[in-house]
Order: structure tokens, then C-alpha cells, then sequence
């Protein structure tokens, strides 16, 4: 079994740095505020002290269910995630290609990340309909047609190796 790295292209590196710090630093701000902060507000906290831990549980979350990586193996297709592995069977697989990026470029998310720690979720084109995407860059798209006609999105670093392998395993 290979597995195949998800490093995340440069756009996506930027946003996830860029809104990590927004996020972190607003769950500080009411503590930094110029009134006196005492910790029985903890008990019974006021929607300023809500609302930045919600922002950072949402940011965990998105972590966590991001791509970190993509591989073969029983005749599964596995997406590696940090808090729960994706599992998909290579028997329903029809097809799987490597696709230019303007075949995918008119995409809308439907629900999903656009950006933070990559883009994953439902997204939709005219082409491909609904898609399943489990990318972190915006080139090198692997597509794989499933006979159910959900269709997966995926980006690993080496694409045509991953293409090679996920063949041979569905013609097996």
C-alpha cells in the first residue's frame, strides 16, 4: 500500500495561517479588554466570552476533517484525515482521471471548506454534477466517476502515480 501525501498549495497555506490567527486571537480579546476580567464570568459567560470558543471549536473542527493524505489499501480508497479516516470501495470506481483545473474552475461549494486547511465537502459543476472534494491545492485534480455517481475530487502531490495505482486496483 502507498499512501500519497496532501501538501496544500500557497493560496490555501495563506488562508489557513491568516484565519488561525484571526480566530486565536479573538478568543483572547475579552480577556485583553480594558474591563477587569474575573473568572466568575466563566461560570456564567456573556455572548463576548461565547462566541470567540465557538469560532475555535469550529476552527478545530475544520482541521480536523481536513485532508492530510490519500491511499489503497484492502481495495479501499482511504482519505487520511486527522480525527477520522474516509473510506470509499474501489469496486464502485468507473473511472479515474487526471483533470485540468478548468474543468473544475466554475465549481460551486454546495457545503463545505473553501479554503481553510483546503477544500473539501460538496461542490457542484456542470460537468461532474454533485462532487465529493478532498483537496488542498487548486491543480493536479484526480477525479474519480463512482457508479453511484458520486463523484470524488482528490489532489495528491503525485497525481499520475496515484492514478497508476487506483487503476490497477479496480481492474483487478
Amino acid at each position: 500500500m502507498n499512501t500519497y501525501k496532501a501538501s496544500m498549495d500557497t493560496l490555501t497555506k495563506v488562508l489557513s495561517i491568516g484565519v488561525t490567527v484571526i480566530l486565536l486571537l479573538s478568543g483572547f480579546i475579552p480577556f485583553l479588554s480594558t474591563n477587569e476580567f474575573h473568572f466568575r464570568e466563566l461560570i456564567h459567560p456573556s455572548s463576548v466570552y461565547v462566541i470567540p470558543f465557538a469560532l475555535i471549536i469550529i476552527l478545530i473542527l475544520t482541521y480536523g476533517f481536513s485532508p492530510k493524505g490519500y491511499g489503497v489499501q484492502d481495495r479501499q480508497l482511504v482519505i487520511y484525515r486527522p480525527f477520522q479516516n474516509k473510506f470509499y470501495a474501489t469496486d464502485d470506481m468507473l473511472h479515474v482521471t487526471l483533470v485540468d483545473r478548468k474543468e473544475l474552475k466554475n465549481s460551486l461549494r454546495v457545503f463545505g471548506v473553501g479554503g481553510l486547511f483546503g477544500y473539501f465537502g460538496l461542490f457542484r459543476n456542470s460537468r461532474y454534477g454533485t462532487m465529493i472534494w478532498y483537496a488542498t491545492r487548486r491543480d493536479q485534480f484526480v477525479v474519480i466517476e463512482r457508479s453511484n455517481g458520486r463523484t470524488i475530487v482528490l489532489t495528491p502531490d503525485d497525481p499520475n502515480s496515484f492514478v497508476q495505482e487506483i487503476n490497477q486496483t479496480i481492474q483487478r
